[in-house]
């Protein structure tokens, strides 16, 4: 029995995925010479008060600041840069989010092309929980509990029950 359960656990590890209550969604894009950053929870909730760090690929700090309380930040273009940017948003204890700008998007003006494909994936990033995986979170915390408290009455009644 005790197989059958720690198989059912490392099922369940296995396939579970970040809880998208608490995802961090960042976007950021280049625009007249500024870099701007949105930061939000989806479903329009921004993330306020959060701290910004941008760093190059090598890890290099590049700079640093806060969103406002509509989760937006923005500041000018570092001058000399050679490599992608990476934006990290920190809206606290486990919830962080990342925003990759590549090297050759700091010094193009973007195209009407290239937002509408940004836009797309910044409302694909903001997409709610569908019911499903509600439904499915609610059923492993239930099992998970279950699991728990057959496991604890098992111990109770001693090792030969």
């Amino acid at each position: 029995m005790r197989k059958i359960i720690s198989f059912i656990a490392l099922v369940l590890m296995m396939s579970s995925t970040s809880a998208l209550a608490h995802k961090v969604i960042v976007f950021a894009w280049v625009e007249q010479g500024r870099i701007h950053v949105e930061g939000s929870f989806g479903s329009d909730r921004p993330a306020k008060n959060c701290g910004i760090k941008v760093t190059d690929l090598n890890g290099v700090l590049v700079h640093q600041g806060i969103t406002d309380t509509q989760g937006m930040y923005s500041f000018a273009l570092p001058e000399t840069l050679n490599s992608d940017l990476v934006i990290e948003m920190n809206a606290g204890p486990g919830h962080l989010g990342h925003w990759t700008i590549p090297k050759d998007e700091l010094g193009a003006e973007p195209t009407p092309e290239n937002i509408e494909k940004k836009m797309a994936e910044k409302q694909a990033l903001e997409k709610n929980p569908s019911l499903g995986r509600i439904a499915a979170g609610i059923v492993l915390i239930f099992g998970l509990a279950f699991a728990a408290a057959w496991i604890k009455r098992r111990k109770k009644k001693g090792p030969n029950a």
